[in-house]
């Protein structure tokens, strides 16, 4: 009996070994987990030194191209180059352009280096923000290109587009292959006071056309451009030096504008970090653009984060949303994401707090809304907020958007405190917190109730604390 059922298994067992050779995805999740927070390293071990990069992909291999701060300092040490075909594990793969590439990069600054491909000339393009070593007071763009993405690319020298200023900058190539620069500028009110546009030429190692100023007078800085569903989205922040503010966002039918007024753009830090570039991941299924952030460390700017998150671009309404994820999933080839699967249990239950200013409701930091708050009566301190889970849930990850002003002026010193009955309480000390605008602290505590206890908030720009305690959205996640 044996011997006459082998026949029958053999084959079956060729056959599932032949299925699993000639599509080895199918049925399986080929995602990968990208975590917030952490330190990112390569595949070699050394931390990824990236900043304020933007991404190009060539076939199927996506390349990062940013800036190497592991010195911990403004000045340009090099641009660096990694390459990954997940998105996740990265190889570092050279230095595009060092302080050797020219005699002006001896003592520089080099910032927000971006690569754009020229069908036509065959040549990838880097753009950049440069200025001196001493100072930004230059206010110029340098310009370099080369034959392959991550070779060595021939500097063109550093100049002021048309002769206006240019900071902060990006450079976005569309569907036709016209490419652009949109860079912070000067109309007339001091640095940075607005966003400038611009066409490039058709080799784009120059600028064509000066298109108009955008957002005149606004003080928005770090653009990041995306096209969807025919409509263009930019990102931008707030001129609020290394320190993190509210991020917004514009929509235009054209790169020539006009473009729509702002709007914000998740919460009132952007998740403490700053726009640097949107990749749109297209992939089999699906084509997912990626919010791409720095969070800088203005004291170790070698140790400045990474974060990135699933950024939802609807062209046809016009509106952009982005949401906290401390981790989820991303599969490159499909394009689709998974979020971490855990539930905000704090959503829309019931709300107390230790008092209220009119119009400024407790049950506003537990509605799901950025923008909206909730503000003590007075300047008090300590003060207090508290939800009724109505049951006791486990919870893993307490998520605190804070009150800024224009920026990061003030970060909290405050404690979460958690109780089974409403009259024992556990506290959970987070008095030495320096984070501005966002925290995310990993927990594992069951309680029904949960109070954030704001001890005190401490100004870096004024010795007294003139805030009244104020909150803007708590989640409570857990499974």
């Amino acid at each position: 009996m044996r011997s006459k059922m082998w026949p029958k298994r053999a084959a079956w067992w060729l056959s599932l070994l032949l299925l699993l050779v000639l599509y080895p995805q199918s049925g399986m999740a080929a995602g990968v987990t990208i975590t917030n927070g952490p330190v990112w390293y390569d595949t070699t071990g050394g931390t990824i030194q990236a900043h304020g990069g933007g991404i190009i992909k060539s076939g199927s291999t996506y390349y990062w191209i940013g800036e190497d701060k592991i010195h911990n300092s403004a000045t340009f040490r090099d641009v660096v180059c990694y390459s990954s075909t997940d998105l996740k594990n990265w190889k570092w793969v050279s230095y595009p352009l060092k302080t050797t590439s020219a005699a002006e990069l001896a003592s520089s600054k080099v910032e927000r280096p971006k690569v754009i491909y020229n069908a036509s000339t065959g040549k990838y393009v880097m753009w950049m923000h440069y200025e001196n070593a001493a100072d930004y007071s230059l206010g110029r763009v340098a310009v370099a290109s080369s034959d392959s993405v991550c070779g060595n690319y021939t500097y063109h020298g550093s100049f002021r587009p048309l002769n206006y200023e240019s900071r902060d900058m990006t450079v976005f190539k569309d569907d036709d292959g016209s490419a652009y620069l949109i860079t912070a500028s000067n109309s007339g009110g001091g640095a940075n006071d607005s966003l400038a546009s611009f066409k490039l030429t058709s080799d784009y190692l120059n600028v064509a056309s000066f298109q108009g100023w955008v957002f005149q007078n606004g003080h928005r800085e770090a653009p990041a451009i995306a096209k969807q569903g025919g409509k263009y989205f930019m990102i931008t922040s707030g001129a609020s030096g290394w320190y993190p503010n509210q991020a917004m966002y514009a929509t235009a039918s054209s790169m020539a504008g006009p473009w729509s007024a702002l709007q914000p753009l998740g919460n009132t830090s952007a998740f403490f970090s700053q726009s640097t570039f949107i990749l749109p991941v297209q992939g089999s299924s699906a084509t997912t653009y990626l919010y791409m952030g720095d969070r800088w460390n203005s004291g170790q700017l070698g140790d400045s984060r990474y974060i990135w998150l699933p950024l939802t671009l609807n062209g046809a309404a016009g509106t952009a949303a982005l949401e906290w994820s401390s981790s989820w999933t991303l599969d490159a080839a499909t394009g689709v994401t998974t979020a971490n699967g855990m539930t905000n249990h704090a959503l829309n239950k019931t709300a107390t707090a230790s008092s209220t200013a009119t119009g400024y409701a407790a049950s506003r930091v537990n509605d799901g809304n950025y923008q909206t708050e909730w503000k003590a009566s007075a300047v008090t301190w300590p003060s207090w907020w508290q939800v009724d889970l109505g049951a006791a849930k486990n919870i893993r990850e307490v998520d605190i958007s804070w009150f800024m002003y224009k920026g990061s002026e003030g970060y909290y010193q405050y404690k979460i405190e958690y109780s089974t009955d409403g009259t024992t309480w556990t506290a959970i000390d987070k008095t030495s917190n320096k984070t501005y605008g966002f925290t995310s602290d990993s927990v594992n505590f069951t309680a029904r109730y949960v109070r954030i206890n704001m001890v005190n908030a401490v100004l870096w720009n004024n010795p007294n604390n003139w805030y009244t305690p104020t909150l803007y959205e708590v989640k409570l996640l857990g499974n």
